[in-house]
């Protein structure tokens, strides 16, 4: 089997034109060289070069060997960049999955701003509910998950990337966009309420703190989806209490934010496998993550 240390000194006269200078630059002796290139030549059953008055000249059948062992060579130069390029921050391709209410704007917002930091890295977003997040994660579908809810899986690890504080979105012209202290459970009695669905651990958590004064809402709608629920509240079908970082998202539709009390917290999840270490981008894009949520999520 041909070794590297033949092909390396084989290439090294070829581009040199001599043995003796081949043996400088890979700082060894002539003879070495000189032996390598026989050895090289016993293995591969082809003379390489001519020999004659003390000059060196490759014959067609070194030529065109020559011509394969670049090809090789540049696939070496290939391997050697990707291996930086692990070393730095991980494969070149880095697949996320998400919901779509962080869809819209905290994801793309964090993935500018990781393109700024690493322009040559890739990345695919597939927009789903927070189950099939955490299953895709699982499944190694994806790298990372990015979910308003998380189920309890074996599968999965995940860490809180942000805890937003509520606010109620209403319909601007609405008596109850105009003001600035906080609105709370009361201020909303015999109001059309949008609310998330049911199987939302945050509805909840809603419910029970407006179920602690007497819940006088008047339910009227609902959604698991909150862009749906955010346009509904602009065509005065009702409010909502909604993540600050999603309403923010709709800044466009005629919605106010107002703040709101006793304090609910809605979380945003990053989805991991538990097992396996994350690569360098996943734990790149992690951090960039956190920093976006939380300027989002700023009143």
């Amino acid at each position: 089997m041909l070794n590297f240390r033949q092909i390396e000194a084989f290439r090294a006269v070829m581009l040199s034109g001599s043995m003796t200078q081949a043996a400088r630059e890979l700082h060894t002796t002539q003879p070495s060289i000189s032996r390598v290139i026989a050895q090289l030549e016993k293995r591969v059953g082809l003379r390489l070069f001519e020999r004659a008055a003390g000059k060196l000249a490759p014959t067609r059948e070194g030529e065109i060997f020559f011509r394969d062992v670049e090809r090789a060579f540049t696939g070496l130069r290939g391997l050697e960049q990707s291996a930086a390029t692990l070393g730095r921050r991980g494969a070149g391709h880095l697949r996320l999955s998400a919901v779509p209410s962080f869809s819209l704007a905290l994801v793309p917002e964090a993935m500018q701003a990781f393109s700024l930091k690493f322009p040559d890295v890739t990345i695919s977003l597939h927009v789903t509910d927070s189950v099939s997040v955490c299953q895709s994660v699982a499944a190694g579908q994806t790298d990372l998950g990015v979910a308003s809810d998380v189920v309890s899986s074996p599968g999965i690890g995940y860490q809180v990337a942000d805890l937003a504080r509520a606010v109620c979105i209403v319909p601007a012209g609405h008596r109850l966009a105009r003001g600035r202290k906080p609105l709370r459970p009361d201020d909303l009695a015999g109001e059309p309420f949008v609310s998330l669905s049911p199987q939302e651990s945050i509805t909840q958590k809603i419910d029970a703190v407006f179920a602690a004064g007497g819940d006088k809402r008047r339910l009227v709608h609902q959604s698991h989806f909150s862009a749906a629920i955010c346009q509904m509240v602009a065509l005065g079908m009702g409010i909502s209490i909604a993540n600050p970082s999603v309403a923010r998202s709709f800044g466009h539709l005629p919605i106010v934010q107002r703040a709101f009390e006793p304090e609910i917290l809605f979380p945003t999840y990053l989805v991991h496998q538990p097992g396996a270490p994350a690569s360098l981008l996943a734990q790149e894009f992690s951090a960039v993550f956190v920093q976006v949520a939380a300027a989002l999520s700023r009143p």
